[in-house]
């Protein structure tokens, strides 16, 4: 997949995910920079969902994920941010390139 196509389909991914606020009736704006966690403050269930397919559509080993470095059970505790970016970087390479 060419890059640009890439960054395409990530975002058209989280897409599905990004649901109407209900004050505002937007849809938050996402950017490459947008952490998933602490600005789109996806629901942990839906981010666990969202990296299987997104394992799954570009060929990432799901085992190289440890997705409580993202989302930890205790959210008091400091966890590593899950960018677009990261997704958009770890699909073009062909692995994952979080910790």
């Amino acid at each position: 997949m060419v890059t640009e196509d890439i960054e395409k389909a990530v975002f058209s991914l989280l897409e599905d995910h990004n649901g109407r606020s209900l004050f505002t009736f937007r849809r938050y704006k996402l950017e490459l920079d947008t952490d998933l966690n602490n600005d789109f403050r996806i629901d942990p269930l839906d981010a666990y969902e969202l990296l299987e397919r997104y394992a799954d559509k570009f060929c990432i080993d799901p085992g190289t994920i440890t997705f409580a470095k993202y989302f930890p059970e205790d959210f008091t505790v400091p966890h590593d941010p899950l960018t677009i970016r990261l997704l958009v970087e770890s699909a073009q390479a062909g692995r994952w390139l979080g910790k």
